[in-house]
């Protein structure tokens, strides 16, 4: 039994939809089981490494913006006590 086999791939008819012709080689794919499950198995990495790299634009993003929530924090707190010393 191989590892991959452990991997649940996207169904045929949507790796022959969704994958760029270089991946799913239908001409060949079709007729070679095995070369099917390559293509598969390259298109799978292909989509894993697009939501890798999506997932780590979306940390910075995150990142970027708990700053910015953290200035804006620390600029309201000090708000309060000089609104203070101007009602004074």
């Amino acid at each position: 039994r191989s590892k991959h086999e452990e991997i649940e791939l996207v169904s045929l008819e949507e790796f022959y939809r969704e994958a760029p012709p270089e991946i799913s080689r239908p001409a060949i794919t079709l007729t070679e089981p095995h070369q099917q499950t390559l293509a598969r198995l390259d298109w799978e990495l292909e989509q894993r490494k697009r939501l890798a790299e999506k997932y780590k634009e979306c940390l910075t993003s995150k990142e970027k913006i708990l700053k910015e929530i953290e200035v804006k924090k620390e600029y309201l707190s000090s708000l309060q006590p000089r609104l203070n010393s101007i009602m004074q």
